[in-house]
């Protein structure tokens, strides 16, 4: 039996500047910096793995400059005409050192340097009361270190309603996801001694094509049709070291990613005192990896989803309302994972009152305590392992809350964090 102890510090700093500008001729354009950096020490022993002991002080700093400007026209017989462009550099510095002299070997630091260029231009057209249409197009070209890329990134919307009962929607679009730059640093931690976070400073970032097709009947009844292909998708997953005893987590770029998903959304009530949506997926998953370590992976499955939500109205006066909303899934796919199926039923009674300013709410989370597991199974090459997650999410919770007359949230700008972080 292993005793290990992973005690983690850090200290995080977030600054940010921005300056925009809005014409009344159709033009915005701006600038920001954000600056962010976290400092981290983790103290780890153990008591049977060599070093049995030791401490890691991390660091990351990084700098973040955007200067953009958008231009839109309105035109003669409904055309709207939009384009811009945008550019962005991130200085990403990164730094980990260890204590013990044997593990000098794995200090680290990286000096990352990111350019993204981006131009885009679309429109807008209403062809009749029935037709209306909207398509774009991006083109970017993206360099980190000694990865370059140019990728254009179309967008369309086409929308037909031959009668106020019938809609029908064709959409195809296209975005990027790019890794965080702590990953990219290719650090390592330790979260006991056979677990291991593992960067990848060689990742790089995918993209994901969608195509939908929908129908909505009366506003409310929707079936669709959705097919995604994402080439170079990362996750992190586990892996079993063919060369020692260890599990490494890390992210690796596969070859792709596809799912095809079908989708019912039927709502019903019954009277003014039940209203409900029943939701329906079933989806095809299709991931694949030949150069995944030694366990290269190519896995399909069918997958069923399922969400009810409910709302009880038990009483008008006073305003008392019961809702009851559960999920459920079938077996899916996750890598070279296959998932165990998962469900969970959540409930809340609320009480409104004083003009429906004040509200106060008795919540329930998993009742049936039934997201308590999550059973993963790897048979894939070289690997055969099994996971039993123990997930305890079932909560009661009692709030109160009251909104004041005539109190408006001031929106701000949120700055965007998503890749920051160790």
């Amino acid at each position: 039996m292993t005793d290990s102890h992973n005690g983690k510090r850090s200290d995080t700093q977030l600054h940010n500047a921005a300056i925009g500008y809005t014409s009344g001729f159709g033009l915005s354009a701006g600038a920001d910096y954000t600056y962010y950096e976290d400092e981290s020490t983790q103290d780890f022993t153990d008591t049977e793995t060599e070093p049995s002991a030791f401490r890691s002080d991390s660091r990351q700093r990084i700098g973040r400059w955007k200067v953009y400007a958008d231009q839109s026209h309105s035109l003669a017989k409904g055309w709207t005409l939009n384009y811009g462009m945008a550019f962005t550099y991130v200085n990403n510095r990164n730094s980990q050192r260890y204590d013990l002299p044997e593990m000098s070997g794995m200090d680290s630091e990286s000096r990352i340097d990111e350019y993204t260029y981006n131009v885009y231009a679309g429109f807008d057209k209403a062809f009749s009361p029935q037709w209306n249409l909207s398509a774009s197009a991006a083109v970017e070209y993206y360099k980190m270190a000694d990865y370059r890329k140019w990728a254009v990134y179309p967008t369309l919307s086409l929308n037909y309603m031959p009668s106020a009962a019938h809609i029908f929607q064709l959409s195809f679009s296209s975005d990027k996801t790019y890794p965080d730059y702590w990953t990219l640093s290719g650090s390592t931690s330790y979260l006991n001694g056979y677990q291991v976070i593992e960067g990848n400073a060689s990742l790089h970032p995918y993209t994901d094509y969608t195509a939908t097709l929908t129908y909505i009947w009366k506003s409310k009844y929707i079936v669709q049709a959705e097919y995604s292909y994402v080439p170079d998708y990362f996750m992190q997953m586990a892996y079993l070291d063919s060369n020692e005893l260890r599990a490494i987590y890390n992210y690796q770029n596969w070859d792709y990613l596809q799912l095809l998903t079908f989708t019912a959304v039927v709502p019903f009530r019954v009277g003014t005192w039940w209203d409900s949506q029943l939701t329906l997926n079933a989806q095809l998953k299709h991931d694949k990896a030949s150069r995944y370590y030694d366990a290269p992976f190519d896995n399909k499955r069918w997958a069923g989803i399922g969400q009810w939500t409910n709302t009880f109205t038990l009483s008008s006066r006073p305003n008392i309302r019961l809702e009851i909303s559960a999920f459920g899934q079938t077996g899916a796919i996750q890598g070279s994972y296959r998932l165990g199926a998962v469900g969970y039923v959540d409930a809340a009674l609320r009480y409104t009152f004083a003009g429906d300013k004040a509200m106060l709410q008795l919540k329930g989370t998993d009742l049936f305590n039934g997201m308590n597991h999550l059973d993963i199974e790897s048979r894939n090459g070289t690997q055969h392992f099994d996971m039993h997650v123990k997930n305890y999410a079932r909560s009661l919770t009692v709030s109160f809350s009251y909104r004041f007359g005539g109190y408006k949230k001031k929106e701000a700008k949120e700055v965007d964090t998503s890749r920051f972080g160790m």
